[in-house]
């Protein structure tokens, strides 16, 4: 790819950097050869004044960032993207394409009113016409933001008709990555039992994969049903090899994750001591990569360590401000109130 863009070959560094973000240095975080491919690629498209390649190179860009918990810089590039292909008349799936992304990084960030703006604005433009995997993404954020807002029945109809679209695809990954979106839903509910058997489901998916993520997310997700289940053996199994997976794979989202599941393990457990090392270092992690929803997730479970060790006070302020970001961002937690709540 780098001797493509350095011998003014344009359009095959920008293929081949395109094919370097769908594959495995993607799934696998390997961010220095993807940085490093749309670099060169950047460059060669620039020399050559193509500017529908720039716009799709950043979406590559945007993707990166997303990929690497920049959700900021991710909306960024994509938004770069988008003011390219608009004011160069690029194709409406570029556009598309961009605005989907701006959408899912304001999804990530728990701004959920822009995030389905954006993502409804990506459907239309898209277009019934479009490619089934691309409406399917869009459906999929789409459902995923209804969940996190409360609204069940709109988040399964999202949901399912993604599921439906990557079926007919033949997207395996996508499926089980909707079927654990989909479990989500029935467990926000407290429906643990339909939760897991969905679960289980895509955990068959990705493991036959080989997609070590995919297993290592949907095991978190599992752990949580069994942990409120009583099952505290199976899910300490299962969150061990989560954690061991995410430092790893260097993902620090899914670090800070399963950092805070193992707190609440330990709540659940019964030894709110135990607890307060996992729940502070998850803490970090969330403050570290900016996002508000998660970091008042935590506090609210830290709440209960400060309770346990005889500081009301403290336990009381905790839960008030979680309360507080709860209800800014509008998720169903202010509603529930901590209940049964807590996300991913």
């Amino acid at each position: 790819m780098e001797y493509c863009a350095d011998h003014g070959m344009e359009r095959p560094a920008r293929d081949l950097a395109g094919a370097l973000m769908a594959s495995s240095a993607a799934l696998y975080n390997q961010f220095d050869a993807w940085s490093r491919s749309h670099a060169a690629a950047m460059a060669a498209v620039r020399r050559g004044e193509d500017g529908e390649g720039e716009a799709w190179l950043l979406t590559g860009l945007g993707q990166l960032r997303y990929e690497q918990d920049e959700f900021e810089e991710s909306y960024a590039r994509f938004g770069d993207a988008l003011r390219l292909f608009e004011e160069r008349g690029g194709p409406s799936q570029g556009a598309a394409t961009a605005l989907a992304g701006m959408g899912t990084a304001r999804r990530e960030q728990a701004r959920y009113a822009e995030a389905l703006e954006l993502l409804g604005a990506a459907l239309e433009r898209f277009g019934p016409d479009a490619d089934r995997g691309a409406r399917a993404r869009v459906l999929y954020g789409i459902g995923y933001v209804h969940r996190e807002q409360g609204r069940g029945a709109q988040a399964r109809e999202a949901l399912e008709r993604a599921l439906e679209l990557y079926r007919a695809e033949t997207d395996r990954h996508g499926e089980a990555l909707t079927l654990r979106s989909l479990a989500l839903c029935h467990r926000a509910e407290g429906a643990r039992a339909q939760a897991g058997l969905l679960l289980h489901e895509a955990l068959r998916i990705f493991g036959g994969l080989g997609d070590t993520f995919g297993v290592m997310y949907t095991e978190q997700s599992l752990a949580k049903v069994e942990l409120r289940e009583g099952r505290l053996e199976e899910a300490a199994d299962r969150l061990r090899r989560c954690l061991a997976v995410a430092r790893e794979r260097q993902d620090r989202f899914g670090e800070a994750l399963v950092l805070r599941t193992l707190g609440e393990w330990h709540l659940a457990a019964g030894d709110p001591g135990r607890a307060r090392e996992p729940l502070e270092r998850a803490l970090a992690g969330w403050e570290a990569l900016r996002l508000p929803l998660w970091r008042a997730r935590t506090v609210w479970d830290l709440a209960e360590v400060w309770a346990a060790d005889g500081d009301g006070g403290r336990a009381r302020a905790a839960r008030s401000e979680a309360v507080a970001v709860f209800a800014e961002l509008g998720c169903r937690e202010a509603r529930e109130r901590g209940g049964d709540g807590g996300g991913g």
